[in-house]
């Protein structure tokens, strides 16, 4: 099975589809730069170096890598092409970082599932701290507020699986935005997460996640969603794929003022979403998705 994401993305009033694959779990059988022509690429690469690796889970290594030109950059949701000396194949892999420890630190981090393909591989087998690859950003699905223009009341994120990676740069995001009285005026007023996994292990950076939502000043909340394990004494999580019902509960807290939606996830999962979220009220134009099938 060839995992594909497709990226859908509404720019005010102007509606444009953009397709491109990233690393999962299954072997893409074709190019990643082939399947991303047509996604919007910056100019500069940047030389990085792994600072660190650490495992997220049994099956999910996250890189914390060091940027070395100024010029690179990159908006909360996007990816980067990962040319890796000695490995033919180019890798694509989502941030799951913000901007900000970017511009503050000159780092950013990338969390990637075990595969047989090429570039995961490396990470999962060959990759050491020291090494040296070169980075370039890409991809048309992200959350960049603009000052003077008017932020979304409400965003909800809808994760599944490894589809947390952007979602999860995009809360990083809005909490730094709160951090200046400049940048704050462009935060939505409530942000909630809806994180969808087989597992509790599989539930990537909870414990980020759950810390960002103890911020009172970031007005953040989240839902967690396990489809593959049976319920235990005294937690708070939900045993069951995401339902209307659920979307419903949400979507009631946040019927003040405007909502906008990102979904990242695997295409059933995201589709079946999308369905709900327009059942419930959202429109069309206020879904924005990255999918895989």
């Amino acid at each position: 099975m060839v995992l594909r994401y497709v990226c859908r993305i509404r720019c005010r009033y102007k509606q444009t589809i953009q397709r491109h694959v990233m690393m999962s779990s299954a072997t893409p059988t074709t190019d990643h730069l082939q399947r991303t022509a047509d996604n919007t690429r910056q100019k500069v690469m940047s030389p990085a170096t792994v600072m660190n690796i650490q495992d997220e889970s049994s099956t999910v290594k996250s890189l914390d890598l060091k940027i070395h030109n100024e010029d690179f950059s990159f908006k909360a949701g996007q990816w980067v092409d990962s040319h890796i000396p000695g490995v033919d194949t180019v890798g694509g892999f989502s941030m799951w970082s913000s901007p900000g420890l970017l511009q503050r630190d000159g780092m950013l981090q990338l969390a990637v599932k075990r595969s047989p393909h090429p570039p995961a591989h490396w990470v999962h087998t060959k990759c050491k701290v020291g090494a040296q690859v070169d980075l370039r950003v890409g991809g048309d699905y992200f959350y960049d507020p603009q000052p003077g223009e008017e932020p979304p009341t409400n965003l909800l994120l809808v994760a599944g699986g490894v589809g947390i990676n952007p979602l999860m740069s995009m809360l990083s995001h809005v909490h730094d935005l709160q951090q200046t009285a400049t940048t704050r005026s462009m935060c939505p007023n409530k942000v909630i997460l809806m994180f969808s996994a087989k597992t509790k292990e599989e539930l990537l950076f909870r414990k980020r996640i759950d810390e960002l939502c103890n911020m009172k000043s970031n007005n953040m909340s989240s839902m967690y969603f396990i489809t593959e394990e049976t319920a235990g004494k005294g937690d708070n999580f939900v045993y069951s794929r995401i339902k209307e019902e659920h979307i419903q509960e949400v979507t009631d807290r946040l019927k003040t003022g405007k909502v906008e939606c990102y979904l990242c996830g695997p295409s059933p999962m995201i589709a079946s979403i999308e369905t709900m979220l327009k059942a419930c009220g959202i429109t069309e134009p206020s879904i924005h998705y990255e999918r895989w099938w």
